[in-house]
């Protein structure tokens, strides 16, 4: 590199100078013009004034080579140090200083005290005494923010630094480094990749939770590794003095849980968290680094952690309840006509027909169990009801749910679980309860029923096995009241007898077909995508046109009419179709849009660092996470959160209400609930001024959240 070669040659005339003092002054000169024409003259970026020394060399380095009015610009401090000596990570451990940067903009009174994006450092133990140090060239990245509006034609840097470096002594340095940016279009440095690579070298942020007992020990269960496959952790506080950093660092893997113990000293408060980065060692001797945040809490028993037979007995109930959820309503119109058109078939009909439904479920949990731990091995947070996110599939279910009412309608003719033959069944039929069991489990996604929040979040960080055993049970609950009914007469018999009724009632049922279109609408509307929502109400246009061209082929194909205009109309409905769901493409979200709750007097946007704020400064804060797809979720809100009892009881409390929305999905709101083992919304939470967070249930009422809120948790 042109800089350390220069650097090394001024360095080495700097100490001959002393004993060949003529002589050195001349080879300098010569050096120097030498290095001037015959090395690259733009072999580096734009870089300060360089402070040499015997021991390193340090200088501010730009990602950039101009500003380009953006507000914010990306610099390094680098220190090139000389071998065997360091400088400190910013807990330089129990001995050293880390560097500091002041950062003045010509033009701006003030100075700002620039944090540092702090590479991962290493560990040094010498004499009992532990560091976190660099070695050999370092890049410290940090960003300044320019308040100036108008800047012509240079913007003007003023950076003050400190820093210590030591080997066997330290030595204590600072400087004053000066940039000049011209004004211009972004113009990539050759030393931004050097800064972009210091970037990523810092630790990542885990989106699963980590805890800390009273006593030290550190613990964790999820993690997207394996546990099984970590055999070696440990632990560097992002404070010094809390725990002894060279004490060693006992772990343990145990089943799903692995323990770290540490060493706390008499200036940790066992009421609070510990930040700091955890080292996870693969068996692959690879390392994983996160910055994390550990809460505290007692260490699980194992009679505390969630069995796989407890998971299961959690789904199977949970899909029993989801029954009966608002979600399902649309889905009771094709069960209410299964059951008439099977009230006095033959046993094994009704058992047929049953088991079509019923595998329709599992076939559908099946794909959702494989496709969400498929996804979470890429790394991605995304948890339950999380299709409802996506505008392309509320799209493609609106319409399908507008096509089955114009079915149940009479404007076209396919059985979907309606057939006035009472004592024959055919396969179409059975099909027709296979895709039945397929749509049930496509409208009831967005639902939580009770009981499914802890055998969801469990299924989705669990093996892909375990995974699919949690999920068939949740399809065996769900589908479990429709069979018992459907095979037993006797459970039908309130029923009238098959007849014109069935058909008066298969078009009366598509009303609340049409209300969940009109809901899904709704849902579409709050991704705030006017051209999506404009795609969908001219989907159901087109769709509507498609129907009745397929109602009138049939009504011609019965009577034998016109086959040249059937064929015709039957490719034109075709390429209607065709072109709808091609639509689909233009109503992907390329820009999404923040949150789309509405900050009023009494709420305001969930946000984890305001959480963090408030809890430190001893502010109760309720925490609502929702979505506008979660009927559960408006059901909750409109019967107890929205209510003035319970508005009024905040306000007496001084409570801050917190609302985040998932409408839309937010990579923050998925970790926070990664974070207390959950998958979907709604969830509840409420921090006290003093005390730990209580997690309330998922079916509010306005005396349950008064209950809750008197209620003194435990220290």
């Amino acid at each position: 590199m042109v800089y350390r070669l220069k650097a090394f040659i001024i360095r080495n005339i700097f100490l001959c100078g002393q004993q060949f003092k003529y002589l050195s002054t001349a080879l300098l000169v010569g050096l120097i013009f030498v290095s001037g024409y015959i090395l690259p003259k733009n072999a580096y970026a734009k870089e300060s004034n360089t402070i040499y020394s015997a021991h390193d060399g340090v200088s501010i380095i730009t990602a950039s080579d101009t500003y380009d009015g953006s507000g914010q610009l990306l610099l390094a401090l680098r220190i090139n140090l000389q071998p065997n000596w360091h400088t400190y990570w910013k807990n330089p451990g129990d001995a050293g200083e880390p560097a500091q940067l002041y950062v003045q903009i010509k033009g701006e009174d003030i100075i700002q005290k620039t944090p540092i994006e702090w590479p991962i450092p290493q560990q040094k133990l010498e004499n009992g005494v532990m560091s976190y140090i660099y070695e050999n060239d370092v890049i410290l990245p940090f960003y300044v923010k320019v308040r100036l509006q108008n800047i012509s034609p240079k913007l003007d840097i003023n950076i003050r630094a400190k820093w210590l470096v030591c080997d066997d002594i330290c030595i204590p340095q600072e400087g004053m480094f000066t940039l000049s940016l011209p004004k211009g279009k972004f113009s990539a440095s050759s030393q931004r990749d050097s800064i972009l690579q210091a970037l990523a070298n810092r630790p990542h942020h885990p989106t699963w939770p980590v805890y800390i007992t009273p006593t030290g020990m550190l613990w964790l269960q999820r993690t997207p590794l394996d546990i099984k496959d970590i055999n070696k952790a440990w632990f560097i506080p992002e404070t010094p003095g809390v725990i002894d950093q060279a004490a060693n660092q006992p772990s343990s893997i145990q089943k799903n849980l692995l323990t770290l113990q540490l060493k706390l000293t008499k200036t940790f408060s066992k009421g609070e968290s510990l930040a700091g980065l955890l080292f996870l060692q693969h068996k692959q001797k690879k390392v994983s680094v996160f910055a994390i945040q550990a809460h505290v809490s007692k260490l699980p028993d194992a009679a505390g952690q969630n069995s796989l037979l407890l998971l299961v007995a959690s789904a199977f109930l949970a899909g029993m309840i989801l029954n009966l959820m608002p979600c399902v309503f649309p889905i009771i119109a094709m069960k209410l006509l299964s059951l008439s058109r099977l009230q006095r078939s033959p046993f094994s009909n009704r058992f047929k027909s049953s088991i079509s439904y019923t595998l329709g479920i599992l076939v559908s949990f099946f794909i959702m169990a494989c496709g969400f731990v498929l996804i979470r091995s890429f790394g991605s947070q995304l948890g339950w009801g999380f299709q409802f996110q996506s505008l392309p599939f509320l799209l493609m279910t609106a319409w399908l749910l507008f096509v089955i009412a114009l079915n149940f309608m009479g404007v076209f003719d396919v059985q979907i679980t309606y057939q006035l033959d009472t004592t024959h069944s055919s396969a179409s039929t059975y099909i027709s309860d296979f895709f039945s069991g397929l749509l049930a489990v496509v409208v009831a996604s967005p639902c939580t029923a009770p009981f499914m929040g802890i055998a969801i979040a469990g299924a989705l960080n669990s093996s892909l096995w375990a995974s699919i055993i949690i999920f068939m049970a949740l399809g065996l609950g769900l589908a479990l009241p429709y069979v018992v009914i459907a095979c037993n007469p006797p459970l039908t018999r309130f029923l009238p007898r098959p007849g014109m009724w069935m058909v008066l009632l298969k078009q009366f049922l598509a009303f609340p077909l049409f209300l969940s279109c009109v809901w899904l609408s709704w849902v579409v509307y709050q991704h705030n995508n006017p051209v999506a929502l404009l795609l969908l109400w001219c989907g159901f246009i087109g769709w509507a046109f498609v129907c009745w061209l397929l109602g009138i082929i049939q009504a011609l194909k019965m009577k034998g009419l016109y086959p040249a205009f059937r064929i015709t109309a039957a490719l034109f409905a075709l390429f209607i179709g065709v072109m709808l769901i091609f639509t689909v493409y233009l109503s992907f979200d390329r820009h999404p849009s923040s949150s789309n709750i509405q900050t009023a007097e009494n709420k305001i946007a969930f946000s984890k660092e305001k959480l963090n704020q408030l809890l430190s400064h001893h502010q109760p804060v309720f925490v609502n996470l929702t979505a506008t797809w979660c009927l559960t979720c408006l059901m909750n809100d409109k019967i107890a959160l929205s209510s003035s009892r319970v508005t009024q009881l905040f306000a007496d409390k001084h409570i801050t209400y917190m609302v985040g929305d998932w409408t839309s999905y937010d990579e923050n709101i998925g970790a926070f609930l990664k974070e207390h083992g959950r998958e979907g919304v709604p969830f509840y939470v409420y921090y006290p001024s003093n005390g730990n967070p209580v997690v309330l249930p998922q079916i509010l009422t306005p005396e349950l959240i008064k209950k809750y809120l008197a209620t003194p948790s435990k220290k």
